[in-house]
């Protein structure tokens, strides 16, 4: 499942595997690097001065060749405890690991969609063929849910496995809410998977929150927000409670000033969160205020939708600039494809790391439903 280093490019080719026309040098650094990854991770203990003088060798040779400082580490860090010196090879042997190790993580960025947590978590541990086959696979069993299957499996020690554990849980708890509620199914049983809570556990909790989310139907980005926060504490219904009677305070105190009802909500969902929501909310409503002033100036049939993404930016009138530059960088893009579709998916996918990748990808799910 290894591959040669000028065999991963920002295309869409894929891995390959090692061939023997490659460099002794790069042949080693495979193998090691495919021996590295059929066995989990080590955390080991207390080392030799030797061996922490060969980590440091080693990570620095590999994070020479342009790779995260954190995964250069890791990546040595496992070398040594899972290899005799002898099989380690030598700095030409590291740096190789180094080339293979960032063509892997430029592929992962560019295809595959992975930012560097995500990368330094899951190289050590799987190729960059496997994650994206993984991904893969996860997306024909349920592609609502594959991308955060994949983030949380990468945490494991074996992520295939855990991965497909977790889906399948998943599947589970969502098919039986399905018999309850199925509009709020898939909300509260991706609550539940995020927080490992069993699924006993989670048919009791549901039915007293089927109750409490009749309101937010509609809305289901604050439902999913108020189950995340819910699960994670010791007792779910009362966090929920106290959270929704928080965000409907400041939703009453938006309005009553004079707030649109719909930018109340948002603003009130991401305030609540907060340890002083509505000192939050008035802050978020200051930023917003800025920016639509801003954006209007350019971009008026889209201001409220940047202000409202970019306000609880640290830097707000920054963000917003950098969006509105998203914005038209793909309404420039698309509007050579579809040119009908082109401000409808620069509404999606403005907000995005690599927004003119994203918008392709739902321009092709636009076109598709044709």
């Amino acid at each position: 499942m290894t591959f040669g280093v000028n065999e991963l490019t920002a295309d869409r080719r894929r891995p390959q595997n090692v061939t023997a026309t490659e460099p002794p040098a790069m042949a080693t650094a495979a193998a090691l690097l495919d021996n590295l990854r059929r066995t989990p991770m080590l955390r080991g203990g207390k080392i030799s001065e030797r061996r922490v003088q060969l980590r440091d060798e080693i990570a620095s040779a590999i994070g020479g060749e342009g790779v995260l400082p954190r995964l250069a580490k890791r990546i040595a860090f496992q070398l040594i405890f899972k290899f005799d010196e002898s099989e380690l090879g030598n700095h030409t042997t590291w740096r190789a690991i180094g080339e293979q190790v960032r063509q892997e993580t430029k592929y992962l960025k560019t295809n595959v969609g992975l930012v560097e947590r995500q990368i330094i978590v899951a190289l050590p541990k799987l190729s960059a063929r496997q994650i994206e086959d993984f991904l893969q696979e996860l997306t024909a069993k349920d592609p609502t849910i594959a991308r955060t299957v994949l983030n949380v499996a990468l945490d494991a020690a074996d992520p295939l496995s855990a991965g497909r554990r977790y889906l399948a849980q998943y599947g589970h708890v969502a098919d039986q809410l399905k018999l309850v509620d199925p509009d709020i199914a898939r909300t509260l049983a991706n609550a539940t998977f995020m927080a490992r809570v069993p699924r006993k556990k989670a048919m009791h909790h549901f039915k007293h929150f089927a109750d409490l989310f009749m309101k937010f139907r509609d809305d289901v980005g604050f439902a999913r927000t108020v189950a995340r926060a819910a699960f994670r504490s010791r007792d779910p219904i009362k966090a929920a409670k106290r959270f929704i009677a928080t965000y409907d305070a400041v939703v009453a105190e938006l309005t009553s000033e004079g707030v649109e009802p719909d930018i109340a909500r948002t603003l009130a969902g991401i305030a609540s969160l907060g340890s002083d929501p509505m000192s939050a909310a008035r802050k978020l409503l200051e930023n917003f205020e800025g920016v639509v002033g801003l954006v209007k100036r350019s971009h008026p049939w889209v201001a409220r939708t940047i202000a409202l993404s970019a306000c609880r930016a640290a830097d707000p009138l920054a963000m917003a600039r950098s969006y509105m530059k998203n914005y038209d960088d793909i309404v420039q893009m698309v509007r050579r494809i579809d040119p009908h579709r082109a401000r409808e998916v620069a509404t999606q996918a403005f907000r995005s790391d690599n927004p003119l990748r994203w918008a392709k990808r739902y321009l092709i799910e636009l076109q598709g439903m044709r």
